[in-house]
């Protein structure tokens, strides 16, 4: 018989179970356990995955650094050549401007000889151009130019020789090679000249290896080959010839 006035509580009666109990915390224990390495080997597992993305990152911006490096090197390289490229032609310029300049002096002085009074050594006003000696692909292989003509206003042709000779160093002593000795295509050290206005002698010259040419000896004589010539004159060796092709 309820009291009047006081509050009734329900109460429910829990079965005392103590198995029950010891199981949970067993399992609790053992969870514990076993997350314990897992939790471990994950954290592992991620730092790896971590140092990893991080190493890739690193090679990437390595690379990148490396790809740049090599392109301003490249880019440096390409200025440098463009760069003494530009010089070597000015330089090649300026040289055939002096060559050039060189024959007209020669010229001058023949005009100068057949103007003064008095006999002439030279009559028909026979002078050399611009010599010239190209790099052919194999060492010491040239192809060479060089122009004879006539100054004077004669009508009369011109017959004679002439002689080509280089003259360079070899082994620290002097050495001079008639053109007969470089050029298969020349077969003696006098070489035919017959023209009314000018004559171009162009050909192959093969030079020894161990031979640093100097400068060019070039005689003109007469039909008899005799001496003295009717003009000589020694030019510099082609400076444009140790530039390779």
């Amino acid at each position: 018989m309820a009291v009047k006035g006081s509050k009734f509580t329900p109460m429910r009666v829990i079965p005392h179970n103590p198995g029950a109990r010891a199981l949970r915390t067993a399992a609790f224990v053992l969870t514990f356990i076993v997350c314990l390495p897992a939790s471990y080997f994950l954290g592992i597992y991620v730092a790896g995955l971590q140092q990893a993305n991080d190493a890739s990152q690193r090679d990437q911006a390595q690379q990148k650094v490396s790809a740049d490096l090599t392109q301003q090197l490249t880019e440096l390289k390409t200025n440098i050549e463009v760069d003494r490229q530009s010089m070597e032609d000015l330089r090649q310029l300026v040289m055939t401007q002096k060559a050039q300049i060189n024959a007209s002096e020669r010229d001058l002085r023949v005009y100068k000889d057949l103007l003064a009074p008095g006999a002439k050594t030279n009559p028909l006003g026979i002078s050399f151009g611009v010599l010239t000696a190209t790099p052919l692909k194999e060492a010491g292989h040239f192809n060479y130019s060089l122009t004879v003509q006539k100054l004077a206003t004669k009508d009369a042709d011109f017959t004679g020789f002439l002689e080509f000779r280089i003259i360079g160093q070899q082994a620290g002593k002097s050495l001079q090679l008639s053109l007969y000795q470089v050029s298969s295509q020349v077969s003696a050290p006098s070489i035919p000249v017959s023209f009314k206005y000018f004559q171009t002698f162009e050909g192959d010259l093969t030079l020894p290896a161990d031979f640093v040419p100097q400068t060019v000896e070039l005689v003109v004589k007469g039909p008899e080959n005799k001496t003295p010539p009717l003009v000589s004159a020694e030019l510099d060796w082609p400076v444009s010839a140790f530039k390779p092709k």
